[in-house]
């Protein structure tokens, strides 16, 4: 269940990142590619002094910088371990790394693996997290073997389907196939739903291909985009606040509604003595983060508010733009 922004729900923050992916990327994935390629700077500010005893742990800002999790992977990888997949969660705070190892050797590599991740994590000064290290799930082989046969139909179907959207003037940003059923997302402004199906249809029985039915994704264009420009934002967001004691964050959450997007840091912080300096760093860098040329770039116009709740829901900072 989402967390929730003016009584309305919002999407909450999981992480991860699968071997697969390091090497292409998913048909899906392409729209939001694309907005991945600005070259941006950091925003970080000089953390100040916490009632003149230590210094708040930095948060930097940077969309030109490397994720955690791809971090653990290739750190992992030159080391000789084969990660099938690394990710985070949120409250609390559990790093999972899967290991494609047999259970003799998981026991062997669970220390050395843990103690790389947490000089990993010293290094972006996080200090408050769990670390679960596990071996691979593997697929039952019948469920492989299945798997396989899909995969392989989807990349035969694929290329069907995508010369004939084409001839409509539309490229193909999603495909799904299940039990026979194909859908395919499309922008709701689409004019000429029933004519696309019927060529659909037309093509893939001309190849043959056996299918139940062709439906349609239909999807708000503007939204999605807007989506796709802000999810950099709210992993580098996550990436450089959960797990630094100092900011005792929760979640961040985020939605699209009308043209806005919302988001929302649900932290721990409460009423003690270090609060006042905490917030204010916070306010400062998510002020300089946004004031910045290359943040207005990735984002472009799209207007945004953004709240920062303490303990209990406690209102504790607003920055919005309209």
């Amino acid at each position: 269940m989402g967390k929730y922004f003016d009584n309305k729900p919002l999407k909450t923050l999981f992480m991860k990142l699968k071997r697969k992916l390091l090497k292409k990327p998913l048909i899906t994935a392409s729209l939001a590619i694309a907005f991945f390629c600005f070259l941006v700077s950091n925003a970080t500010i000089s953390p100040v002094m916490a009632n003149g005893v230590k210094k708040l742990a930095p948060i930097q800002l940077d969309l030109n910088g490397t994720s955690l999790t791809t971090e653990i992977f290739e750190t992992l990888g030159k080391l000789g371990y084969s990660v099938d997949s690394a990710g985070y969660m949120t409250n609390p705070y559990t790093i999972t790394v899967s290991l494609n190892s047999t259970k003799e050797e998981l026991n062997n590599e669970k220390l050395i693996v843990t103690k790389q991740i947490e000089k990993i994590l010293a290094k972006r000064h996080i200090d408050n997290y769990k670390i679960k290290i596990e071996q691979s799930r593997k697929s039952p082989p019948n469920e492989t073997s299945k798997s396989k046969e899909i995969n392989k139909e989807m990349m035969n179907i694929f290329p069907v389907i995508s010369k004939t959207m084409k001839r409509f003037g539309y490229d193909t940003s999603g495909i799904g196939y299940n039990n026979g059923v194909i859908s395919i997302d499309l922008p709701n402004t689409v004019k000429r739903k029933k004519a696309i199906k019927q060529a659909v249809e037309k093509a893939l029985m001309k190849k043959k291909f056996e299918f139940k039915k062709v439906e349609f994704n239909l999807y708000n264009e503007s939204k999605r985009l807007q989506e796709s420009r802000w999810n950099s934002i709210i992993s580098i967001i996550s990436d450089n606040l959960i797990g630094k004691s100092d900011y005792k964050l929760k979640d961040v959450g985020y939605r699209v509604q009308a043209g806005k997007t919302y988001i929302s840091l649900n932290t721990g912080l409460d009423n003690s003595k270090d609060k006042a300096e905490n917030v204010t760093y916070l306010k400062e860098t998510f002020e300089k983060f946004f004031a910045l040329n290359s943040t207005k770039v990735q984002i472009q116009k799209d207007p945004y508010k953004l709240i920062i709740y303490g303990k209990n829901k406690q209102f504790l900072v607003k920055i919005e733009k309209n």
